[in-house]
């Protein structure tokens, strides 16, 4: 009888332990976050949980948090400051401030704004704003919007942050007919009268490079005047261009890896992009492909985990969910994941 009970109770340790290990197979441990932007008036953005060692992702993770709460209108950025993780929902007009932890987010109403893009420095976030054409600084303690820089009357897009400078671009005006050509550079102290560099016409994304340079993406008219990538000498603000336009850009260990992307009209009417990844030295412009990553036809955003070096490219999909693809440094794919509606943005925790 003894010998009976010994069997039964190792049986069930074992089915114990079993159960344990299922469970540990299933679960997903949240160590990085996808933003999707959704579709323009949808109040479809999203933002999906990902398990970066199995590629595993939670869909709901940020309307479960957060009782159902939908994330809003358009997600346009996302980043990792101190504890928290900041994104800007531009026609929501929202700053949401999550705890990576738990998922919870503190909504902060940023008015008729219209928030863009967003950096961080020396406790403070700062955002680029539609409405007035500016940077509002927002503190991180309070989150109370402390101060506006106004800039001109083109939009605001990119903006990085360098020895107590904020590079901003200037884009478009309301009726995106007309182009600006100049990045701003606000000095952080003052927040007031901020100087204009020249860099090439309607600039949008902006890259800190290191302490010493800023990587500038612009796209031109799209028709007579091409888009090109510009260097400026944080010191000197000085500009060095090339014709090499980046539709997506991320830097890792100094180098920018980035992507540039064309729509060719394959049959009448029926569009199709074409993309290029590549390698690219700031201090030389010049560029190695990158071949591996050539079968992502329709890519809408580009990280790099830096501590391991992964790429995550993001691909929209025809307004359907999208995926995010993660590569090695070494050019082997790691995982393929679906997210949410245009997926845009992977912040690493």
């Amino acid at each position: 009888m003894k010998q009976i009970m010994r069997m039964l109770c190792l049986g069930l340790l074992t089915l114990g332990f079993a159960a344990c290990s299922d469970k540990d197979e299933d679960s997903i441990n949240v160590n990085a976050l996808v933003l999707n932007e959704g579709g323009w008036g949808g109040n479809n953005a999203s933002i999906t949980g990902l398990d970066t060692r199995t590629g595993k992702v939670d869909a709901d993770w940020f309307d479960r948090a957060n009782d159902g709460r939908p994330l809003g209108d358009v997600a346009q950025d996302m980043l990792k400051y101190g504890s928290k993780v900041y994104a800007t929902i531009s026609f929501s007009n929202s700053l949401e401030v999550i705890d990576p932890q738990t998922g919870k987010s503190q909504r902060v109403d940023m008015g008729d704004r219209t928030p863009r893009h967003i950096a961080a420095e020396g406790g403070k976030v700062y955002i680029t704003c539609y409405n007035p054409c500016s940077v509002v600084r927002v503190d991180t303690a309070t989150l109370e919007i402390e101060a506006t820089c106004r800039l001109g009357e083109y939009h605001p897009e990119g903006i990085a942050i360098a020895q107590g400078k904020a590079f901003v671009a200037s884009s478009v005006m309301d009726d995106y007919t007309m182009r600006d050509n100049k990045v701003y550079v606000v000095d952080l102290t003052t927040f007031a009268n901020p100087e204009s560099i020249e860099v090439g016409l309607n600039p949008s994304m902006v890259k800190k490079v290191s302490d010493s340079k800023i990587l500038v993406g612009y796209a031109g008219d799209y028709a007579s005047i091409p888009g090109g990538s510009a260097i400026i000498d944080v010191a000197t603000l000085q500009v060095s261009q090339t014709n090499m336009e980046l539709a997506g850009a991320a830097i890792y260990n100094g180098m920018v890896y980035a992507y540039a992307s064309t729509w060719v009209e394959v049959t009448p009417g029926d569009w199709q992009q074409r993309a290029g990844f590549f390698q690219m030295d700031p201090a030389t412009f010049s560029t190695t492909p990158l071949d591996f990553l050539s079968g992502i036809a329709s890519p809408y955003g580009i990280d790099i985990d830096a501590a391991t070096g992964d790429i995550y490219i993001t691909e929209s999909i025809n307004g359907a969910n999208g995926d995010v693809h993660c590569y090695s440094q070494s050019g082997t794919l790691r995982f393929k994941s679906e997210a949410g509606i245009f997926p845009k943005k992977v912040v690493v925790m």
